[in-house]
């Protein structure tokens, strides 16, 4: 399965991060190719983004399920496709480094089935680190800008 993990370190505290990450209509807009997410209720969306294959653009849509929530340290999600045969899970998690900066670290695993998995899966490859850090990044600028970090 197609996989990928990358951390920042952001000068802000727990509280806040976990305050900004504990809501996916904070973050879903940052994923790249970013289109529209779609509520469906408070522990599940629709994700839809236009995904840079490579070879191809395509806009995928995926079912997003929330499935657990550590008080100030974890969000933990899983993905199935809506439009293609994709399954996946990924997760964000909030290490305290001081009381006034953490760590956060956010990992996807997405993987396609069927016909053209195997040709999907390798472009996959390199799609899910890029878009796991794009993703990440787009978090850490989003937060500073709010909290007017520099």
């Amino acid at each position: 399965m197609p996989n990928a993990t990358h951390t920042v370190n952001l000068p802000l505290s727990n509280q806040v991060t976990w305050d900004f990450l504990k809501d996916y209509n904070n973050w879903a807009p940052l994923m790249p190719g970013y289109i529209a997410h779609e509520v469906q209720n408070e522990s599940q969306f629709t994700w839809i983004y236009l995904a840079d294959l490579g070879f191809t653009k395509k806009t995928i849509k995926l079912q997003v399920d929330m499935k657990e929530f550590t008080e100030l340290s974890e969000v933990k999600f899983d993905l199935k496709g809506l439009s293609d045969n994709f399954e996946g899970s990924g997760y964000f998690k909030i290490s305290e480094n001081s009381s006034d900066s953490v760590q956060v670290t956010g990992s996807l695993d997405l993987s396609a089935g069927g016909f053209m998995g195997i040709m999907i899966n390798s472009v996959l490859e390199t799609f899910v680190p890029q878009a796991t850090k794009d993703l990440i990044n787009s978090i850490e600028t989003k937060l500073t800008e709010l909290h007017s970090v520099k």
